[in-house]
């Protein structure tokens, strides 16, 4: 099946707006590499196996004789602004990190409120191993921006993939503040609300997510699912306590969200990053080799894709509600973006096993992508046979 071709928005970006989106970005790079997740526990049904956190081709290294071309670039049109970016990210992307540093400071001398150089000064010194210098860098770029609700959101896509969840929680609320009537960043600040244990706040925010005629399908769907594991962890408390009217109350909430595929799945799968005007897809391929992705959202085994989200962002989610034995890849594939100068595009998978079962793992795991076209192999979860050999 052939895929139609997307309509992107076309306006034109300032480069202050290029900035800001590569906030994050940046940030991620310095705090993603030492970071190692695992699931909780261990299952001889279901085992994750996280894989890579960016393609193993990586990004384009130039040789000597382009690079000479480039600072030649730059000798003749100094204030063209490409040519600059072009020459930083090429020393950068051969290790010629002096090289690149002194590229970016020369820039900044006859630019100096140009935000993207800013954050190329900050991708330079996290290479270089200065965490402490790339994150006063990122700081100060983000209190210059505190107006904008893109930078804050930048900077807590950062710290969710750096772990610091609750400092992300801050950052999203005074995006928020900002852009109220943005469902997206009241979609994340909710999600991260959940995610370490503000569970009434979270649910409420859900629930006007969910509430809003205006939401897009794209987000309510994602927020409904939210609200169904919340009801569902809330009604097995209430269980386990003996409260038969709150266990009620949480199954007729549930029943209202009519959610397909209930609260109890094998595997559950959401995919986001943190660029705007950008297109990346969720790719998982089933045991008998049938990638379910945006052309082809509905496997055999009864495996779900919703939502192909095409202007940033995301999410998009992939639920096997009963997953079959054999190996599930999960895949992250950068279709196409709009934007210029900053084509990197990097976010997280989260995946969910046995959803809903007193054996419930979470997993988040970070990833990069350098250019469109690329795609990352994140993880395989691998699926054994239930006693007796039958699902």
């Amino acid at each position: 099946m052939t895929r139609r071709p997307k309509a992107y928005v076309r306006e034109k970006a300032r480069w202050r707006g290029r900035a800001i989106a590569g906030v994050g970005s940046a940030l991620a790079l310095l705090l993603m590499a030492p970071m190692a997740i695992a699931a909780p526990g261990s299952s001889a049904r279901l085992r994750l196996e996280a894989v890579d956190q960016e393609p193993s081709t990586g990004r384009r290294v130039p040789d000597a004789r382009r690079l000479r071309k480039m600072a030649e670039a730059v000798a003749k049109r100094p204030r063209d602004r490409a040519a600059r970016f072009a020459l930083v990210r090429g020393l950068m992307a051969a290790g010629q990190l002096d090289g690149a540093l002194d590229a970016a400071r020369s820039w900044r001398k006859v630019d100096a409120y140009n935000l993207v150089v800013v954050r190329l000064l900050g991708d330079i010194h996290a290479a270089r191993g200065d965490r402490e210098q790339a994150l006063r860098t990122w700081s100060a770029v983000v209190e210059l921006l505190s107006k904008e609700p893109s930078a804050q959101r930048a900077l807590a896509s950062a710290l969710k993939q750096a772990g610091e969840i609750e400092a992300a929680c801050e950052r999203l609320q005074a995006a928020v503040r900002l852009r109220a009537d943005d469902p997206r960043l009241s979609f994340e600040l909710a999600d991260c609300q959940w995610r370490i244990g503000r569970l009434n706040e979270a649910q409420t925010r859900f629930e006007a997510i969910v509430a809003d005629p205006d939401t897009r399908p794209l987000i309510r769907h994602p927020a409904r699912q939210r609200l169904a594991q919340i009801h569902a962890a809330a009604r097995k408390e209430a269980m386990a306590a003996g409260d038969r009217a709150e266990t009620l109350r949480r199954t007729a909430a549930i029943k209202t969200l009519d959610l397909k595929g209930g609260t109890r799945n094998d595997i559950k799968v959401y995919l986001t990053w943190d660029t705007d005007r950008s297109d990346v897809d969720l790719w998982v391929t089933n045991p008998a080799g049938e990638k379910v992705y945006y052309s082809h959202r509905k496997g055999r085994f009864g495996g779900a894709l919703f939502g192909d989200v095409t202007d940033g962002y995301g999410p998009e989610s992939f639920t096997a509600s009963r997953a079959v034995p054999g190996v599930y890849t999960i895949e992250v594939n950068y279709f196409g973006t709009s934007r210029r100068g900053l084509n990197e595009a990097r976010g997280e998978v989260a995946i969910l096993l046995h959803e809903g079962q007193a054996n419930e793992q979470r997993v988040v795991l970070p990833y990069r992508l350098y250019r469109p076209k690329q795609t990352v192999t994140v993880a395989r979860v691998h699926v054994g046979k239930a006693k007796g050999g039958r699902r």
